[in-house]
């Protein structure tokens, strides 16, 4: 139960803090001269993407060794 309630309140303080980046970064976009908004839109997407994965990965990995321990 307390785990549960942990990663509730981890994932709403994640939430809350890619909101807030989301935000900004539109804000800055909105601003921003149309050639360079769609090249900045690129970096932030490619980079996003990156940060996906490499949460991913180990993620997927500490799931594999767990199954494989209670073989």
């Amino acid at each position: 139960m307390k785990w549960t309630i942990g990663t509730i309140g981890t994932i709403g303080a994640v939430s809350f803090r890619v909101l807030l980046v989301s935000a900004g970064f539109a804000l800055l976009i909105a601003r921003s001269p149309t050639e360079q908004a769609i090249r900045l839109a690129g970096y932030a997407a490619t980079a996003a993407f990156a940060a996906l994965i490499s949460f991913e990965i180990p993620r997927r990995n500490s799931r594999a060794r767990r199954s494989k321990r209670a073989v």
